[in-house]
């Protein structure tokens, strides 16, 4: 029995949501933005994507995902700010090391703004569960600054309690029990359960599950029995029980690196040098994570058109530059692009991943060793002096698709989370 699954307890976790934090940063450093609707986009030009709104800009109508040429047209005045990945971190150690002042070890860094709180025995008491999190928001706003807030809910798991967050906004503070369970899952919809897109919720609706409640309902051996792991996964989730202890320690599976483009590309000759760059990236993750890989992807994103995937798999477990570089190089080149075809997003994945102190499987003439300590030693510079001390020469030219880049709400991999942990 997994940890959790044999009761189920009203405060067990407290989740920490921090309300619209690349923005609140942005205003918290630049007292001239306070008050103010900011939009953190992927790009300044109209063609850039919203990362992150302001509540002021919230409340005109810009959300997450528009493009910055549709913002402006609702507000032309709109403050537009590219993001500030290391003061974006600066804040997170910051948040970090203080939850971990009030509340212990028990702290799990679930994305760069948010954090569940797995409660010790003698503090599953909501009353004094609610009144940690209040110490919570105050020590935030005192030590980190009045325009960080958070959304802070609690409940007998990790998925209610971030469900929690997101049923009041901004600086909420929301209870889910065993006694107001159903009446909180019968005042949402489907889609407002994490985890559930219009994906999930299409293979539900297929069999006749178009609420949370209806999903609750549904007997164990039957979710089972359509869905295997995932149905066990949710009844589990929405009846209290917290089986997240597992799934956390389950191994990678995928790596990806994906870049939306500030200016849209033509042809083989435009795409291939952010390839380059982009695999340069994907690889050093993969070795920084200490993993091999079975085969790598491309993912070109079209306009008016549907997306292109070419995919390779290895007879064995690699991980030096040269031979996944060049793979999906080739890979990409294999793309038929004709002259009016425009991408506008590249994406590239390895899978198959193996722990690297599993080795890999050298070939009769030895081709893959030289290429291992190639690899090795660029690494070494790296760790040593940083990402951009050491770069193919032909990646200089496509710097911007290098640099490093924060996913919003979450992280990328463990040995991102595990720098910002130890840095916290």
């Amino acid at each position: 029995m997994h940890r959790g699954l044999s009761e189920v307890i009203n405060a067990r976790v407290l989740y920490i949501d921090m309300n619209s934090f690349f923005a609140s940063v942005e205003q918290e450093f630049n007292p001239a933005l306070r008050s103010k609707p900011v939009a953190v986009c992927s790009h300044t030009t109209n063609k850039g994507t919203v990362l992150a709104a302001s509540y002021e800009a919230k409340a005109l109508g810009i959300k997450t995902g528009m493009k910055v040429g549709d913002a402006r047209g609702i507000f032309p005045k709109l403050h537009v700010c590219e993001p500030t990945a290391n003061r974006y971190k600066q804040v997170h150690i910051q948040i970090m090391n203080l939850l971990r002042q009030h509340c212990g070890p028990e702290v799990q860094v679930r994305s760069i703004d948010e954090a569940a709180v797995f409660l010790s025995k003698n503090w599953q008491d909501p009353a004094f569960a609610h009144a940690m999190a209040l110490r919570l928001k105050e020590a935030i706003a005192r030590e980190v600054g009045s325009c960080i807030t958070c959304s802070i809910g609690i409940a007998p798991n990790s998925l209610l309690a971030k469900l929690a967050t997101d049923l009041k906004k901004p600086n909420g503070l929301v209870t889910i029990t065993k006694e107001n369970l159903r009446e909180v899952l019968g005042s949402i919809q489907l889609t407002d359960l994490p985890g559930i897109a219009g994906r999930n919720a299409l293979r539900l609706a297929a069999k006749n599950i178009y609420t949370p409640l209806q999903l609750a309902d549904t007997p164990f051996a039957e979710l089972v029995a359509l869905f295997g792991i995932w149905g066990a996964s949710w009844w589990w989730r929405l009846h209290g029980y917290e089986p997240d202890a597992y799934w956390n320690s389950s191994p990678m599976k995928t790596m990806s690196h994906e870049h939306v483009l500030e200016k849209w590309l033509r042809g083989h000759d435009a795409v291939v040098p952010s390839v380059r760059t982009m695999a340069d990236r994907l690889v050093h993750r993969l070795r920084k994570n200490q993993f091999n890989c079975t085969g790598v992807g491309i993912s070109l994103r079209l306009v008016d058109l549907p997306a292109i995937w070419r995919e390779r798999k290895f007879d064995a477990p690699v991980a030096d530059y040269p031979t996944l570089v060049s793979t999906l190089i080739q890979l990409t080149n294999s793309i038929p692009l004709q002259d009016d075809t425009v991408v506008r997003k590249i994406s590239v994945h390895c899978w198959g991943l193996h722990q690297a102190s599993s080795g890999v499987q050298l070939d009769l003439f030895q081709t893959v060793a030289p290429k291992e300590q190639i690899s090795a030693s660029v690494e070494k510079i790296r760790s040593r002096y940083g990402f951009a001390s050491i770069q193919p020469a032909s990646n200089l030219l496509r710097k911007r698709i290098g640099d490093e880049q924060l996913g919003f709400g979450r992280i990328k991999d463990r040995a991102e989370a595990s720098a910002l942990s130890a840095r916290a």
